[in-house]
């Protein structure tokens, strides 16, 4: 949650080193926007704004005036300033001044429309959220200007000393002292630099995919860092492993010894196509990350055989074996997508979310049920399968007990939303839910009764009342 970081009296000292002109205004607004919402967009814009109306293009202020600005409370700026943060509009700094905290937000201005739509993630993430193709190459065309072929044109430009004349070649040698020191001021002025954004969390293993490169290849080119990011990002973009992604390399390198970007980008797609029958990638496409993995050897129990197969499944494919084979809709596709995109919860997470919400909804995934879980377990900020599957189990426990006094209740006070939610299931619940014996096995009996008497005292702690009542 947000106090544990930020407190409405916080400060922060927003900054801008350029202006957003006309164009950037439209990129922000219908490219940018769909991608990280309307709350986002105008806590960005509010920013701007601020910064723009001040002299210096500095400002100080409280997040309490954020608040009041936006209409937000402090915990939904903060984390709508996430997302602007992860798509490259703004970096954060932060420096501790006595007994506070005060927070520096540089903006950043957006990236160029042709930038924009030559980037491999933005522009496949906005093709996803837009969900027609049609409707996609209408708002590229937007920004599409018309070119002139030159090659054939005779150019006439006058050159700056054919126009003026009266220029002495002294007045063009900057020796007087007041010149000097105009011209070599270290002000910081506006300029367009250079926005990107960072693959944190990026679980591409470059070493071995270095390793898995033969002798003949150029290890230098590898060494650039323009080369290994993108080589990061188009593996995390279309799902490939270090031994794959060194195949399209070789593939992209064969008659060079230069590493081309144009012709790497047209390998990964064409070997993407292949596999993927031209459908646009899908972040339901990645499985839980390597490092937040719990079985980390052949599992043995069934616990850990349940636990290894969410963490090896992606959600796309999870969801394919809950409709037994049947082609994923894409409306729950997209559903998938934002509760890894929007609600940052990881892969293997949510797939136990997924089980979770088909148990109890009839096998169905509506969205905004999905939506409000989703956003209960991001803020018990869980990140393994294996706590995702203790919530669930607890929260099991306690709707089975709701339900429960709901049923000693008269008949006209137990009409909550929540009753009629949970007498839609029809469907038995999963064994790793309900039953503590799913993960007997014969292998270690007093390994298995030690388990079980933890998990009976850890139920015994969850009935005992909390704060005295």
């Amino acid at each position: 949650m947000h106090w544990k970081e930020i407190i409405p009296s916080d400060r922060y000292i927003a900054f801008m080193e350029d202006r957003l002109h006309e164009t950037d205004r439209d990129v922000v607004t219908l490219l940018y926007q769909p991608l990280i919402g309307a709350t986002a967009y105008s806590l960005y814009m509010t920013l701007v704004s601020e910064v723009a109306r001040n002299e210096r293009k500095i400002v100080e202020q409280t997040h309490k005036s954020l608040m009041i600005y936006t209409g937000k409370n402090l915990d939904e700026l903060f984390q709508e300033r996430k997302k602007l943060e992860a798509i490259g509009l703004v970096k954060v700094l932060r420096e501790k001044q006595g007994d506070e905290l005060v927070y520096y937000y540089a903006l950043q201005a957006p990236l160029s429309p042709e930038a924009f739509f030559k980037d491999d993630m933005l522009s496949v993430f906005l093709y996803n959220r837009i969900g027609s193709k049609d409707k996609y190459v209408k708002l590229r065309n937007s920004f599409r200007i018309d070119t002139v072929e030159k090659k054939e044109l005779e150019n006439i430009t006058k050159s700056f000393d054919q126009v003026f004349t009266s220029v002495h070649p002294s007045e063009m040698r900057s020796s007087h002292p007041d010149m000097l020191d105009a011209i070599t001021s270290s002000d910081t002025l506006e300029g367009r630099g250079k926005t990107d954004y960072e693959l944190a969390s990026n679980d591409f293993d470059y070493e071995a995919f270095l390793a898995f490169l033969p002798a003949f290849v150029p290890k230098k080119e590898f060494a650039k860092a323009d080369n290994e990011r993108l080589i990061q990002k188009l593996a995390f973009l279309y799902k490939l492993d270090p031994s794959e992604m060194s195949k399209v390399v070789q593939d992209a390198i064969l008659h060079t010894d230069e590493l081309d970007h144009a012709e790497l980008r047209n390998q990964v797609k064409r070997r993407y196509r292949v596999k993927e029958v031209d459908h646009p990638p899908k972040l339901g496409l990645r499985v839980q990350p390597e490092e937040l993995r719990t079985v980390k050897t052949e599992p043995k129990t069934e616990e850990e055989k349940q636990i290894f197969y969410y963490e090896t499944t992606s959600p796309i494919e999870f969801l394919q074996e809950l409709g037994e084979g049947a082609k994923v809709y894409p409306g729950d596709m997209e559903i998938v997508e934002q509760l890894m995109f929007d609600y940052k919860l990881e892969p293997g997470v949510v797939n136990v979310l997924l089980e979770y919400l088909f148990f109890v909804s009839e096998k169905k995934l509506i969205k905004n049920f999905a939506f409000k879980i989703a956003g209960h377990w991001k803020r018990a900020q869980l990140k393994t399968v294996k706590e995702a599957m203790l919530f669930a189990k607890k929260e099991v426990e306690k709707n089975e007990a709701y339900k429960q006094a709901e049923k000693n209740k008269p008949k006209d006070a137990s009409k909550s939303n929540f009753s009629k939610q949970s007498n839609v299931r029809a469907e038995p619940l999963p064994k790793w839910m309900t039953d503590d014996s799913w993960n007997k096995t014969d292998e270690n009996p007093e390994e298995w009764m030690e388990a079980k008497k933890k998990l009976e005292q850890y139920k015994e702690m969850l009935n005992k009342p909390k704060g005295g009542s």
